[in-house]
């Protein structure tokens, strides 16, 4: 009887490193994660863009009001110049009636003569009649144009003063929205400051002394290889200490060591007995 073949490779289990599927399960998690990162940043452009556009146009809108101001001013002054001049009319001295009438008596006090007529009625002189003394002209007119133009000059005046106010106004405008611009860009900066990243690699053994890896020192506190978990000591400014428990490979630990200080994020990528081999990711800025 023959004997039964069969293949002894079905039997034997697979070793696939379990490491290759954890990091095949983070890559669409890093890809969804870098997608929204540049989504934002992109809208914080957009949003400093917008910002400028305003800005713009409230130029344009001051430049505007320095135009009527200016147009504003120039008539001021032509209308400055005509009440003085009607202020001078007014205040011009007209002609006296006397002198008139005194003028008059004389040219009628020139000598006359008397012709005798053969008639026994005496002859009758024609009494010449004073001219008519002309009326002075009425300053009503003058004042009334004056308190036209005095009128027109308040009413000037106070659009001038408006304008003006208007003016200060939007400065103001401007300037707190260029501060709030200046604040968007130093948020924009210190946004792609921190996705500018570098990784240092590291490799730690149980019982050594801690190792500088970037702004910080690592040191191993326990190693579990079976568990595939493990527990590190991240030392920063010589003696604090932020211990990280309990932490299973190719998990993304994020963590900081100062206030108002990017994150720093630390990946175990091989956890073997007494000993871990990973890598930190540190923003640019703080090498």
């Amino acid at each position: 009887m023959a004997g039964i073949e069969f293949d002894r490779q079905a039997f034997i289990p697979s070793t696939t490193p379990q490491g290759r599927s954890a990091i095949q399960l983070l890559i669409p998690l890093i890809t969804v994660s870098a997608i929204g990162l540049v989504a934002y940043v992109g809208y914080k452009i957009y949003t400093v863009n917008e910002h400028n556009n305003e800005v713009i146009a409230v130029n344009s809108q001051v430049q505007q009001l320095e135009q009527q101001l200016a147009e504003m001013q120039k008539r001021i002054d032509s209308l400055e110049r005509h009440r003085k001049a009607a202020m001078a009319e007014v205040n011009s001295p007209a002609p006296s009636s006397t002198n008139t009438v005194s003028a008059t008596a004389n040219r009628n006090t020139r000598a006359e003569y008397r012709i005798d007529t053969a008639s026994k009625f005496p002859a009758q002189t024609k009494v010449a009649t004073p001219p008519q003394v002309q009326a002075t002209p009425s300053v009503s007119s003058s004042v009334f144009a004056s308190e036209e133009i005095a009128g027109e000059l308040a009413a000037n005046h106070t659009a001038w003063e408006a304008t003006t106010n208007r003016l200060a106004d939007v400065v103001g405008v401007v300037g707190t929205q260029q501060g709030e611009l200046s604040e968007t860009r130093d948020a924009l900066n210190q946004l792609l400051a921190q996705t500018h990243r570098k990784a240092i690699s590291f490799e730690l053994d149980r019982g050594r002394s801690r190792v500088s890896v970037g702004p910080v020192s690592l040191q191993l506190k326990s190693a579990d290889s079976k568990g595939q978990h493990y527990t590190v000591c991240v030392i920063f400014n010589k003696e604090k200490c932020i211990e990280l428990r309990d932490r299973a490979l190719n998990e993304v630990v994020v963590f900081v060591v100062a206030k108002n200080s990017p994150p720093l994020e630390l990946v175990a990528t091989k956890i073997l007995r007494d000993q871990i081999t990973g890598y930190l990711e540190v923003p640019s800025a703080m090498q």
